[in-house]
């Protein structure tokens, strides 16, 4: 029984190993405005989300994001020590059933897909910044949170613990929760933080009540979501550099007998 319980509480420490493990800056100070939030950087517009999704996809391979990857991936694989014992006791009977249940519908795509799109465009409609970019952040972290998962599952081929189908690993439930809560703990610090993280265990282990997933499936899940938050809030606020201009004009010789085109390239 200690073992049991000394790998629960792996679950949460392992999870957040990532984070804790990142330089990544405290929330931006709010600037006070006439509508209480921050300033507009002008980034985060719906005309570059496409651009910025693109963006993402690739900034999550980037160098800031090679140390909580190394620690996620350790955790991860100690994690696996715990697989078999953790499948057992949960496969004995539903401990929990009402944390596995609640946990499975919650992360559903038809529960988030639209939960996130109402928040977007609640975000596009308030006067208030800081949540409009919480809310941006939040959908192109969704996304890339999503299509890195899928893209990870299918090739993983792992067996989920009760057999239904080779999509165990990593835990999409849990990947996407860890997401959000590290979106949340960027823009509302600490109150935001300490619930969301908690949800976002509680849903590792929900998904292991049901025995949907092994514990090493949460960890990556937790570890995937975790870089995917950090990664969109980062890139998201970056300056975005000049994309290159090509332009074409007439040209004179100097001596007026011949005419020619100039090609001028600005980076």
């Amino acid at each position: 029984m200690r073992s049991r319980g000394t790998a629960l509480l792996f679950v949460l420490a392992s999870c957040l190993a990532p984070l804790a493990a990142t330089q990544e800056p405290p929330p931006a100070e709010e600037q006070p405005q006439k509508d209480g939030g921050q300033h507009d950087d002008g980034r985060r517009t719906g005309g570059r989300f496409f651009s910025n999704l693109g963006r993402n996809a690739v900034g999550i391979f980037g160098r800031q994001n090679l140390t909580p990857f190394l620690v996620g991936a350790a955790a991860t694989g100690v994690s696996t020590t715990f697989d078999d014992e953790l499948k057992t006791y949960f496969a004995e009977e539903r401990r929990a059933q009402w944390l596995g249940d609640t946990a499975s519908f919650v992360g559903k795509p038809y529960v988030i897909g639209p939960g996130t799109a109402a928040l977007y465009g609640l975000g596009r409609l308030t006067h208030n910044q800081r949540f409009r970019d919480f809310t941006y952040d939040l959908a192109q972290t969704t996304i890339i949170n999503a299509a890195y998962t899928t893209a990870i599952k299918y090739p993983s081929h792992r067996l989920r613990p009760n057999g239904s189908n080779h999509l165990s690993f990593p835990s999409g439930h849990t990947s996407n929760a860890f997401a959000w809560a590290t979106v949340g703990m960027h823009y509302y610090g600490l109150k935001a933080a300490v619930p969301g993280y908690l949800w976002a265990a509680l849903m590792g282990v929900g998904r292991m009540e049901s025995s949907s997933h092994y514990l090493s499936d949460v960890v990556g899940g937790a570890t995937l979501g975790v870089l995917s938050g950090l990664t969109c809030v980062r890139r998201d606020g970056e300056a975005i550099k000049s994309e290159p201009q090509l332009s074409l004009a007439p040209l004179q010789s100097g001596s007026g007998d011949g005419v020619g085109i100039s090609l001028l390239v600005n980076f």
